[in-house]
């Protein structure tokens, strides 16, 4: 049985895409509604590009990036705060946060393509 959760888990890791389509449809049947569908989707499955994206750079360059990514969120998420700080001078955290875990997702998925496409093409050279 861990054997299979761990299948499991090991390949929602390794193919977020498919996980986010199928996280859509079971949600977009729950709420009847295709945009909080997706807006939920995305944001349930943001983890799983981090980890997928951490997973590929390792297997691809033989190194360890997961403090790497912690600190450029960090940084996303400073400039962000500062951001807000000299439009407003009120500091939102929530909307900042927010904001962080959507370009996260954007980020993610584009290094996750880009990685795919690159990790094929090393494969194929050597």
């Amino acid at each position: 049985m861990g054997e299979l959760i761990l299948f499991i888990l090991a390949f929602l890791i390794t193919l977020p895409i498919f996980s986010t389509i199928v996280v859509y449809y079971i949600l977009k049947y729950i709420y009847g509604n295709p945009i909080r569908a997706f807006h939920k989707a995305i944001n349930w499955t943001t983890v799983l590009y981090i980890l997928a994206v951490n997973t590929m750079l390792t297997y691809l360059f033989e190194s360890f990036f997961i403090g790497d990514i912690f600190v450029v969120m960090l940084l996303i998420l400073t400039f962000l705060i500062v951001n807000q700080w000299k439009r407003n001078t009120e500091i939102d955290y929530g909307r900042a946060f927010k904001l962080l875990w959507r370009l996260s997702f954007l980020l993610f998925f584009i290094l996750y393509i880009i990685l795919v496409v690159y990790g094929i093409i090393d494969h194929m050279l050597k």
